[in-house]
């Protein structure tokens, strides 16, 4: 028995040729389709470029003949016993795979399990167990994915996102050299829905409605949660457990160090997800107040289940002490916890808090220099050469003072603290 791996003589309408296992011996012949198919100067051009995935491909080809060849000869197989085996065919070399071994090699746990979860969704809509490379390049998979996602039910925005992701992978795969051709998400495919420009207001009357008509702990909490992230910077839920706390007597922080009066406490965290500029926020009374509220109050309701998420007061400034990307479903079961009480109580986000004080930030006249340092535009090597320090300085302290007169942060403190206590 010989078996030989080739292209079949006939082409598809995509000038595109199957591989096959052709089989013979005397008396008999017999040509199996492997199910590949592969541009016409595959296989028989040596200097012809072959993706990755394909050259993997081709290995696992190799493989089952070699083990088909064996146990033809082992078990004494038939004719058609070898042809069975042999249509069975291979796991073709599957996105989950480059994904899982190549892929995430440089990503975080979150944004791993992120791309994977895309994968999956992708399998699941399909209704494939696998998803090969060559099955997205097809021209109608993506529409045909989010034609039955959308039939099942799936939001627009996340079969935009579903989608985006995929072409991430795709592309990423390209530049890794396991795909030849680059992936283009068709037209049309993707829509974009008109944007709702609404601002959220913040109503301090109705805020403080909701503290009094708060039943239980946890939703004063969450209350306070929302003040702490609007009065400190604009703050995201992340940033409550991944701000850093700097003092300028260390001296560690350029950029604190050129805005700070000395011996200022002072937040800094990350303006967005994405960027690499930071926000920073000097620790006056009423901030170092609500932060050891929440700390405190979190204390209460999570130092017997999970002691070791909250920072110790010799911390005294930090809240949590515990890695996101390592804890990720606690961190997870968190917010959607606090998200709910909140939303118990009134009609606010925690992703609100942000944008809320931006919008007041912008009701304060400031000059650009002070602008950009407090909206997080400012660089380090921008003020390097700025010789007016002390007048910038100055200019800080009275915008970040206003701002916490507007947000009435002294007077909502005191009313979360007077229905803790009565």
């Amino acid at each position: 028995m010989n078996i030989k791996i080739t292209k079949s003589t006939y082409k598809t309408k995509e000038n595109k040729r199957a591989i096959i296992y052709d089989c013979s011996a005397k008396n008999y012949r017999k040509k199996i389709n492997t199910g590949i198919f592969v541009e016409d100067g595959y296989l028989d051009n040596p200097e012809a470029t072959q993706s990755i995935a394909l050259n993997i491909t081709l290995e696992k080809l190799k493989d089952k003949k070699e083990d088909a060849l064996a146990k033809y000869l082992e078990n004494n197989w038939s004719f058609n016993e070898l042809e069975n085996y042999l249509k069975k065919g291979i796991d073709i070399y599957s996105i989950e795979e480059y994904v899982k071994n190549d892929f995430v090699k440089n990503k975080n746990i979150i944004t791993g399990n992120d791309y994977f979860n895309v994968i999956k969704v992708f399998k699941k809509h399909l209704n494939k167990v696998n998803i090969s490379f060559n099955d997205l390049l097809e021209n109608n998979t993506i529409l045909e994915f989010k034609l039955k996602a959308q039939r099942n039910g799936v939001k627009v925005t996340s079969i935009n996102s579903y989608i985006k992701k995929i072409g991430v992978i795709m592309n990423q795969a390209f530049r890794d050299g396991f795909i030849t051709r680059r992936f283009v998400i068709p037209k049309y495919v993707l829509e974009y829905r008109e944007k709702k420009l609404d601002k959220v207001l913040f109503d301090k009357d109705k805020f403080i409605e909701a503290i009094n008509n708060s039943e239980n702990i946890f939703q004063v909490q969450s209350l306070s949660i929302f003040l702490m992230l609007m009065l400190c910077g604009g703050m995201r839920p992340s940033d409550l457990v991944n701000y850093e706390v700097h003092n300028n007597n260390d001296k560690n922080d350029l950029l604190g160090t050129m805005i700070y009066e000395n011996n200022i406490s002072f937040l800094k965290f990350k303006k967005s997800n994405k960027g690499d500029m930071y926000k920073y926020v000097k620790l006056s009374y009423i901030k170092i107040k609500i932060i050891e509220l929440v700390k405190t109050l979190f204390y209460i309701t999570h130092q017997k289940k999970y002691p070791h998420i909250i920072s110790s007061y010799s911390n005294q400034y930090k809240i949590f002490n515990f890695d996101i990307e390592k804890e990720n479903n606690i961190y997870r079961n968190l917010w959607n916890f606090y998200q709910l009480k909140i939303k118990e109580v009134c009609d606010l986000k925690f992703s609100d808090a942000k944008g809320i004080y931006y919008d007041k930030l912008n009701e304060i006249e400031m000059n650009k220099i002070t602008s950009d340092i407090l909206f997080a535009k400012a660089k380090e090597v921008e003020l390097i050469g700025h010789k007016k320090t002390k007048i910038l300085k100055e200019n800080i302290e009275k915008c970040e003072k206003k701002i916490s007169r507007i947000l009435s942060a002294n007077e909502l403190l005191q009313v979360i603290i007077n229905k803790l206590i009565f």
